[in-house]
């Protein structure tokens, strides 16, 4: 059974939200609240890595993150079942790989920040040459 840990979702309904909508799929899911930012995202599915960072991150993530864990097979039916929740267009999105288990949330979540910034500028630049 795969795990999907979700970072910045703060509300008891988000959570809840989320369990439904994935329920059927047998995916387990996993609040990570401040305490838990700094661990590396492998070691919350339960794998080996390196130990958590020391200390709470005392900041703000600055949004939501998933990380799908273990659940390859079964992506493109947890995102269509996420989509029709309306979970998931404000929320990143990432896959556990054996390059990014060793990375703590905080890293994880501002290297997707960078990705969509890149990616949106793209779409600017081609947008404006047409």
């Amino acid at each position: 059974m795969g795990t999907i840990l979700l970072y910045g979702f703060e509300e008891l309904n988000d959570i809840l939200v989320v369990k439904a909508a994935v329920g059927p799929f047998g995916a387990e899911v996993k609040p990570v609240f401040r305490d838990g930012w700094r661990t590396p995202v492998g070691a919350l599915a339960g794998r080996e890595t390196r130990p958590a960072r020391e200390g709470v991150f005392s900041g703000k993530l600055g949004g939501r993150m998933m990380v799908f864990c273990d659940l390859e097979q079964q992506l493109e039916g947890l995102l269509a079942a996420l989509r029709q929740a309306n979970v998931g267009p404000q929320c990143y999105k990432a896959v556990l790989t054996k390059w990014n288990q060793e990375w703590d949330g905080i890293a994880l979540f501002t290297e997707l920040q960078r990705e969509r910034r890149e990616i949106e500028a793209r779409k600017r630049e081609q947008a404006e040459k047409k």
